[in-house]
């Protein structure tokens, strides 16, 4: 079930939010609006909350295409401008 852990915009499980804030510091991704469209979201959601987004959303995906943390950085080092 998922739950909204922290106050953000972005409804992701807990685990979602807290990789995707280790890609926000690894990636020193800035507060803005200019990130979401490179993830495939509306230019209106904020970058931190699209990578929240992006990450819960290929934490879904069935079967798994991202099997390691190291699979999911590489691909969204891909998806960055």
């Amino acid at each position: 079930m998922m739950q909204r852990a922290y106050f953000t915009r972005a409804w992701v499980s807990p685990r979602a939010h807290s990789i995707a804030d280790w890609l926000i510091f690894i990636y020193e991704i800035q507060p803005g609006y200019r990130l979401a469209p490179y993830l495939g979201f509306n230019s209106t959601v904020d970058n931190h909350d699209a990578v929240r987004l992006w990450v819960h959303q290929k934490m879904q995906l069935r079967p798994a295409e991202i099997q390691t943390l190291g699979d999911l950085r590489q691909s969204f080092a891909v998806m960055l401008p």
